[in-house]
């Protein structure tokens, strides 16, 4: 490629580019800046903090669809949860196959301890943001979650066409 960097930069397909791999810098710069600086992992707060939306402990499988990850994964966070006193790991009275997520009292407190430091994140991360700049990022987000749908059913279409051109 020829053309000089600024100039791609006015390329929406550069944008595009740009945007995509900046998903991944920031999720792993968040993890970094937080695992370094705090008691527990960014997995292991936000399995937490997920398990606070629910009105029933979840099961690791409303979990893993909730968070975005694999049951497996969860598991894994889970167990050092409850190594920790976090949570309990319970078969759930509707599945005897399925494990169900209940925060402790530990867990409880936990939650409620770290509300203000949450909040004084949230500010430090979004200071450079107005709120019409949080809100429109909020629509925008949506719309990447939307996207991500497509590229879920898109990759899982190739699969299976793949599969069927091999038969």
């Amino acid at each position: 490629m020829n053309r000089k960097y600024e100039e791609m930069g006015k390329d929406p397909a550069w944008y595009k580019k740009l945007l995509f791999v900046d998903i991944f810098i920031q999720e792993n710069r968040l993890h970094s800046v937080f695992d370094r600086y705090n008691d527990m992992s960014v997995k292991q707060w936000l399995l937490l903090a997920v398990c606070q939306a629910f009105d029933t402990p979840p099961d690791l499988s409303t979990l893993a669809e909730t968070m975005g990850c694999s049951r497996q994964n969860v598991k894994k966070i889970a167990v050092c949860l409850e190594r920790d006193g976090y949570i309990t790991l319970e078969k759930s009275p509707e599945d005897a196959r399925a494990l169900c997520v209940n925060r402790t009292e530990k867990g409880i407190q936990y939650t409620k301890e770290r509300e203000a430091f949450k909040n004084k994140v949230h500010d430090v991360l979004y200071q450079e943001f107005t709120d019409e700049e949080i809100e429109q990022y909020y629509k925008l987000s949506l719309k990447m979650m939307n996207g991500i749908d497509y590229l879920e059913a898109y990759f899982a279409k190739t699969k299976t066409d793949q599969k069927d051109s091999k038969k």
